[in-house]
């Protein structure tokens, strides 16, 4: 089996949403190794001098146990255009380091940035990020399908500032823009990409 990992947002001295990440860390060891000793994820990390200041990727990777912990300087893809490729039988409901049935989907995105999944004909993920779409009244929605349950997607309908909608390709067309979030990018993090740059 793949190693999992969880990456965790690191700026400037602070973790984020780490309650969140040591949740589904916890739940992943249960599900997948009968582990029921919850581990706070925050006890065992250990920031080096080199991150106390700018923007990182804290990658834990782990099994039944963690296996490293490391820092990486992040800088954000750009992303303006997205490819609708079918998931088929796809399965990624666990963070696996393992990802090269995302990677085949990857490669169908026909010059376009990145791509949007679909599964069983619901809109589900790019191939890194949950996303979000506004509607015209400026609320924001996320699909109530997805690939992997993403720490921030969490977060923001925790308190809600965005919700679930059934989302397909065609009921994509009402809305203004779509934007990607995961634990590393909040809603306004990134410029819009305007639904009409998806490439049905």
């Amino acid at each position: 089996m793949s190693l999992l990992v969880e990456t965790i947002k690191f700026k400037d001295g602070r973790l984020y949403n780490i309650d969140f990440h040591s949740d589904r860390f916890n739940r992943t060891r249960r599900d997948l190794f009968g582990i029921g000793l919850a581990v706070n994820l925050e006890s065992k990390i250990v920031i080096p001098a080199y991150a106390s200041k700018g923007l990182f990727k804290c990658r834990i990777e782990y099994d039944d146990n963690i296996r490293k912990i490391e820092f990486i300087p992040y800088e954000r893809k750009q992303i303006n255009t997205l490819r609708l490729v079918e998931a088929g039988d796809l399965e990624y409901s666990f963070k696996f380091i393992d990802r090269n049935g995302l990677n085949e989907l990857f490669d169908k995105r026909l010059g376009c940035d990145d791509i949007l999944i679909i599964k069983n004909g619901h809109i589900t993920d790019t191939s890194y990020a949950n996303i979000v779409v506004k509607e015209k009244d400026g609320k924001w929605h996320t699909p109530s399908s997805y690939l992997l349950a993403g720490t921030k997607r969490a977060y923001l309908l925790g308190r809600g500032i965005i919700s679930e909608r059934e989302i397909t390709p065609a009921s994509l067309r009402r809305y203004r823009e779509l934007r990607l979030i995961n634990s590393m990018l909040d809603i306004g993090d990134t410029e819009g990409i305007p639904v009409k740059a998806i490439c049905f």
